[in-house]
């Protein structure tokens, strides 16, 4: 299972400590969610993506404190890592994306930036192949918050309003979060991420040095080459035998157990070792595509079609389930 830098838990349990509310410990909240108290104190920890997650919800839940990781990500420190130098020296915002998309493998090699134009302005989504949006989505919100802050931290209040997109369509959440945030939080969008203002990409950073950016590119660069290559987990092998099927027939457990030359049995035992499961990994990619095909021309009962569901009903049901929301308002809301 993907392992990524320990620094955001860290930072989680920190916030957490200072909470009226907390019930338990933060090392019991850990505990639930299969990590060891130690990487707490190890300057060096990583701990397993999904395993990250479900330390945050857990903490939402045991706080009864939805906003918990929006406000987390809110507190988000300034930061001492390669790409955060590196930010600081970059000549525009767009710039500093390019470096994120190049460098950020170093501290979370799972979460990936997509920068694309709206009429509203540029957006950074975020996207990550192991966790999909609709699942542990106060995760999801920790890591835009997150962003968000450090877009402002960045480029200084100069750079103008910021808003927030979220995949939730709790539309009262989102409310809360933005007066909590004091910015436009908007529910039900097709990913999680940051809008910019209109030519928000082109914005110069004020602590621009390009000296100091060839100096820390160099040094990256070396970094990348000298990382280990990670082992492909078993997650990432089954979500990329799902997404080659789609548009089209999902494929069984069965037949993806036999892709891979194991038994139905083994692939059950080895997902669980990694905290997840067939079913969650085939209805994260279904879901994923659904809302790309929707926010297109097709019809509801073609993206149904295409995903292999047995009619439109059949769809709209599990398309409720995974976000809260049905086909057709989901479909409305990102025209």
């Amino acid at each position: 299972m993907p392992r990524v830098s320990a620094y955001r838990l860290k930072h989680v349990a920190r916030v957490y400590a200072k909470e009226e509310n907390a019930a338990v410990s933060f090392e019991e909240i850990l505990s639930h969610a299969g990590i060891g108290a130690d990487v707490l104190t190890d300057q060096n920890a990583r701990v397993e993506l999904i395993a990250e997650a479900a330390a945050v919800e857990r903490a939402c839940d045991v706080l009864d404190d939805p906003t918990f990781a929006a406000r987390t990500g809110l507190s988000t420190p300034g930061a001492k890592t390669l790409l955060a130098y590196l930010a600081r020296a970059s000549e525009t915002v767009g710039q500093v994306l390019e470096f994120a998309r190049r460098y950020y493998t170093l501290e979370d090699p799972h979460l990936q930036f997509h920068a694309f134009e709206t009429d509203n302005g540029p957006v950074v989504a975020l996207k990550s192949e192991v966790l999909a949006g609709n699942q542990s989505p106060r995760y999801w919100e920790l890591l835009a918050f997150g962003m968000f802050m450090r877009i402002r931290q960045i480029a200084g209040p100069e750079l103008g309003a910021l808003g927030v997109i979220l995949e939730t369509t709790d539309a009262d959440h989102c409310r809360q979060l933005s007066e909590i945030a004091g910015c436009e939080v908007a529910s039900g969008q097709q990913m999680c991420g940051v809008r910019l203002p209109v030519g928000g990409l082109d914005f110069p950073i004020p602590t621009s040095d390009a000296a100091l950016v060839d100096h820390l590119t160099a040094h990256g660069d070396a970094r990348l080459e000298s990382m280990p290559r990670e082992v492909e987990s078993l997650s990432s092998k089954v979500i990329a035998l799902v997404r080659s099927q789609l548009p089209g027939h999902l494929p069984s457990g069965d037949e993806v157990a036999e892709k891979l030359f194991m038994t139905r049995r083994t692939l059950t035992r080895h997902l669980a070792a990694e905290g997840t499961t067939y079913k969650a990994l085939a209805e994260g990619g279904r879901c994923e595509l659904a809302k790309r095909l929707l926010v297109g021309e097709g019809s509801i009962a073609q993206v149904a079609f295409l995903l292999d569901f047995a009619d439109q009903a059949a769809f709209s049901v599990a398309f409720k389930r995974w976000t809260g929301t049905t086909p057709a308002q989901f479909k409305k809301s990102n025209v």
